[in-house]
């Protein structure tokens, strides 16, 4: 089953600077300076796309393998959900 990806916009604030996303997680005062690739995965997670989706995007606007966008995104959404700053839901979200 896919999952619909979102930001935890309750534990998270973010600004895009020189193109890159700066992500503080509210929770613990910590933040993520994520590249130009994390930060195209940041913006597409609206929680009305698909983890699949988001990789097919990836592998368009960065032409990269399938593969290796599957393996690198999962891994990326993982790790940021894994420290509360994205939300994986089995349905999208109403609003994102």
């Amino acid at each position: 089953m896919d999952k619909y990806v979102a930001k935890n916009s309750d534990q998270t604030a973010h600004r895009i600077v020189d193109g890159e996303a700066v992500v503080v997680n509210l929770k613990d005062s910590t933040f993520q300076t994520l590249n130009s690739v994390g930060t195209f995965i940041w913006q597409q997670a609206d929680g009305r796309t698909s983890v699949k989706e988001i990789i097919q995007r990836v592998c368009q606007e960065f032409e990269v393998d399938p593969d290796t966008a599957d393996k690198d995104c999962s891994e990326f959404i993982g790790e940021l959900a894994n420290k509360g700053l994205l939300v994986l839901s089995p349905h999208p979200l109403e609003g994102g």
